[in-house]
């Protein structure tokens, strides 16, 4: 009996043992190089050490070297060590700029002599005495969603370097290099001590003229400098080829870095003949689920492409075909002017900023345009770009995700997408001209368009003209995010704002940071005087979800600028059981340097209350309860209206001798959605555009924001 017992529970055992292996997931085989491959040596940064401020971290040392160490790993035979600048790829051999293998005894190195004001990327790997199958996956090559397996220092400004170098008589394939040899001051806080001279009069043996990278594969200029060519102080450079972009340098061959050799550097575009606009055929791409769903065709590698197209002259006119929908499948660079528009004045084409979901399926595609770019390995100073202008276009974000309609996409985050953005290291650049006419925009979520970076940007004029934002903004619960035009000047010679006109747009529910800003206080160039022009726009419960979200937040303007913000309407308006409240703030200011004026008058808003008298939209004043232009310390108002043309009353917001209530000015002014308590309805932003029609009735054609054409001039 025992024994059948025991054989029952042998065979019970044996038989749980095969169910509970047969319920096993099945182990993960490693291969032999997985299981023996080498471990990963990371660079000692803050991102590995938690420690801020390490002495003995990965650093920028004497300006431009760069000081790297890491952790040595027991066994290994040396360590592969890349670098390259931001702009480049590690996937682009020309792009590598030191690629170096040291033994394992070698746990630090300096690289020395690097271009200044430049981002460097790093990466490492570990190598194995087995073989190259057995060596480490590479350390640094994270891309943006990964800083931590990413090592990038930035290397320092060189300071005080002369003005010798200019460069004048472009033609199509000829440029005059001038060099003025003179010392006009060798004091040490003039004059970096790298530059050298004898008897007043600066070293130089050599112009180069190199082509810049987007078109890197032409030839290369050596001039060696003959004692004519100094005296006459120029040379002419001929051969070079028509709308290419060179790097021109004069050298000192004596100085021993290289980088300290160089002068003041030059970046000259060579002309071309402007050919016939090019019309973009609207072509789907059959391979896209997203473009075949929206029957779009995609845009950016073209204008991408033209970037680096030396057949095709800055100022090249591209068309879309009207009525039809592109869109953009990756980030644009603006670093050559072009122009972008219908084909058919008066009927827009259409384009997407992107289109459907990133893999992760958390986000939607959203892309933008990207004014200036990066340096590539050798290319300092700065770039100039051409006009840059949008035309007839509806430019759109299909899948935008803010605040108000989160809710409406599950899983999705707010999308942090921009019309026009900037790379914080972009090189310094001066653009002619930035326009948007006769434009609609939708779905940019955190900014129309972003200055950053430590680096100089100067644009001679930006033009925004007939012009609806809607159902745009609200990157959080306050309405922030980035002003409409945002500028975060470092050097004192950048100038956004040098011509800014803000004329005939409609901003219906929008709200971003501020309309502009700048907030810099700078010891500003003699050159840079802001000029700001806001003048028949009609802003229609924008920029008010809540306090400080300034119509002109220009906090320490440089001398002599001017602001002339006339003829514009304020509306504020909801329906009745819409618990929002209107939070409209007017102006910035802090100094008032020399010679600020403002020509601010006749900007007109409707009644504070609905025309029953049910419903408040605002309880102050003037429309503004926060800052109004007329506010006497900080806005056009200052010292009692001394600095405006037509003094301090002109300043005030206006309702006129009888205020007409939004309902009765227009015929269906309300938000589709509202909030109620504290809850905000997903279509809170969205408005009925059609309903901002003015009426035709004796009220609305005798008020003076009629009769006076205040506002934007397409609702009337």
């Amino acid at each position: 009996m025992k024994l059948k017992i025991l054989i029952q529970n042998i065979l019970l055992a044996s038989m749980l043992v095969f169910v509970l292996n047969g319920c096993k997931k099945p182990e993960l085989q490693l291969t032999d190089e997985e299981e023996n491959r080498s471990f990963m040596a990371v660079f000692r940064i803050q991102a590995n050490t938690g420690k801020s401020g390490d002495p003995l971290a990965s650093q920028v040392v004497n300006t431009n070297d760069i000081f790297l160490t890491w952790n040595g790993i027991d066994g290994a035979a040396g360590y592969h060590i890349k670098m390259k600048t931001q702009a480049g790829s590690w996937d682009i051999p020309g792009d590598i700029l030191w690629d170096t293998i040291v033994g394992p005894e070698v746990l630090k190195i300096t690289k020395e002599d690097l271009q200044y004001s430049t981002r460097h990327n790093f990466i490492i790997q570990t190598l194995s005495p087995l073989g190259e199958a057995y060596h480490s996956k590479w350390y640094g090559m994270g891309d943006g969603a990964h800083n931590d397996d990413r090592a990038e220092f930035d290397t320092g400004e060189r300071l005080g370097i002369p003005d010798v170098v200019s460069v004048a008589g472009v033609t199509e394939n000829s440029m005059r290099v001038y060099f003025d040899l003179k010392v006009y001051s060798s004091e040490p806080a003039v004059l970096n001590p790298s530059f050298q001279h004898e008897n007043m009069q600066f070293l130089m043996d050599e112009i180069l003229v190199q082509p810049a990278s987007v078109n890197r594969d032409l030839p290369t200029q050596r001039i060696k400098l003959s004692a004519t060519d100094i005296t006459n102080g120029y040379v002419d450079v001929t051969g070079l080829v028509s709308n290419a972009l060179y790097v021109v340098n004069g050298l000192n061959n004596k100085v021993v870095r290289y980088w300290d050799r160089l002068y003041n550097t030059s970046m000259v575009r060579m002309k071309g003949q402007v050919g016939e606009p090019i019309l973009i055929p609207h072509i789907v791409d059959q391979a896209n689920t997203w473009a075949q769903q929206n029957n779009a065709s995609r845009l950016d590698t073209i204008l991408n492409n033209y970037l680096f197209d030396n057949t095709l002259a800055e100022g090249t006119i591209f068309m879309l075909e009207a009525g039809k929908k592109y869109y953009l499948g990756n980030n644009v660079v603006l670093a050559k002017g072009l122009i972008l528009k219908s084909n058919a004045p008066g009927t827009k084409a259409t384009l997407y900023m992107g289109l459907g979901y990133n893999d992760l399926n958390n986000a939607s595609l959203a892309f933008n345009f990207q004014l200036g770019r990066n340096a590539q390995a050798g290319e300092i100073g700065s770039i100039t770009v051409g006009d840059v202008i949008f035309d007839d276009l509806s430019v759109e974000l299909p899948l935008a995700v803010n605040f108000f309609n989160q809710s409406l996409y599950p899983g999705k985050s707010i999308n942090g997408n921009y019309f026009i953005n900037q790379s914080s290291a972009s090189m310094p650049f001066t653009c002619s001209r930035l326009e948007a006419r006769n434009c609609n925009f939708q779905g940019m979520v955190r900014s129309w368009f972003r200055t950053q970076g430590t680096n100089r940007q100067v644009i001679e004029n930006i033009t925004v003209e007939n012009c609806l934002f809607h159902d745009a903004g609200m990157y959080d619960t306050n309405g922030r995010g980035y002003p409409l035009i945002t500028g975060a000047a470092v050097s004192e010679k950048t100038n956004i704002f040098n011509n800014v006109v803000i004329k005939n747009n409609s901003f219906v529910g929008v709200s971003y940071d501020q309309l502009i800003r700048e907030t810099a206080n700078l010891a500003w160039a003699p050159s840079v005087v802001w000029n700001v022009t806001i003048e028949n726009n009609t802003f229609l419960n924008a920029f008010s979800v809540s306090n400080g979200r300034f119509l002109i937040q220009h906090q320490n303007p440089p001398a002599n600028s001017k602001y002339v913000v006339r003829k514009n309407l304020f509306i504020s308006v909801k329906a009745a059981g819409d618990d929002r409240a209107f939070s409209q703030s007017g102006m910035d200011f802090r100094t008032y340097r020399s010679g600020v004026s403002f020509d601010v008058a006749d900007n007109y808003s409707t009644s504070a209350k609905s025309a029953n008298n049910a419903v408040t939209y605002f309880t102050s004043a003037e429309i503004f309860n926060n800052q109004p232009f007329s506010h006497t310390g900080r806005g056009a108002g200052f010292n009692g209206g001394a600095l405006n043309k037509g003094g301090l009353e002109a300043t005030k917001v206006i309702t006129g001798p009888t205020p007409i209530a939004p309902e009765n000015l227009m015929v269906d002014p309300y938000p589709k959605g509202k909030k109620v308590e504290a809850n905000w309805a997903t279509d809170a932003h969205i408005y009925n555009l059609d309903g901002l029609r003015y009426k035709n009735t004796p009220e609305v054609l005798n008020h003076p924001i009629y009769t006076k054409g205040i506002g934007d001039p397409r609702w009337r």
